[in-house]
């Protein structure tokens, strides 16, 4: 059973059941926006764990000034933080950039990060961009590529760790005038 999805008070989340998760460990996962203060403070948590401790990233280059414009997205699992994703408006709105996907390790392997870059394409704040655009570290290049997103420009180092850039066309794009 793949993601389904539901509208709560205007908001899309998206969700799989426990039952398409079952024996994973997982349990039932929901992808929705980071909109509380204990929401964000999950989000850092994580990307802490994720960068901070396990990839050495500096503190200083974790933390940004877009993180107080981004959209904040949170994959809870049975009510529980365990990933966590952003996004960057660039290019006067036109271009989202995908950043700081982060999943717990106990939490791997799961499928969560592929929702949350479902529910990121999918999210209606974000239907008039062009593009979804993301850097990612080499080693999930092919996680990106089977989603759809394709590797362009040389590689590159960010925070000391080979990076590619990569893009995708927003099929959800409503025209503009």
């Amino acid at each position: 059973m793949g993601p389904c999805f539901r509208t709560d008070d205007g908001k899309t989340e998206f969700m799989t059941s426990s039952k398409s998760l079952s024996g994973t460990g997982a349990g039932m996962i929901t992808i929705r926006a980071a909109n509380t203060t204990q929401d964000l403070e999950e989000c850092f948590r994580i990307r802490e764990q994720v960068f901070i401790v396990e990839q050495s990233v500096p503190v200083d280059l974790e933390r940004d000034e877009y993180d107080s414009k981004a959209l904040h997205f949170i994959a809870l699992a049975d009510g529980q933080s365990v990933g966590t994703a952003r996004v960057v408006l660039r290019d006067n709105g036109m271009s989202a950039k995908i950043g700081r996907v982060a999943v717990c390790r106990s939490n791997r392997g799961f499928g969560i990060g592929k929702l949350l870059i479902s529910a990121i394409e999918g999210n209606p704040d974000l239907r008039h961009v062009d593009n979804f655009l993301l850097d990612t570290q080499t080693h999930a290049l092919q996680f990106y590529a089977r989603l759809g997103y394709e590797a362009y420009g040389e590689e590159f180092l960010d925070a000391g760790i080979p990076h590619r850039h990569m893009k995708k066309r927003n099929r959800r794009s409503v025209g503009h005038d």
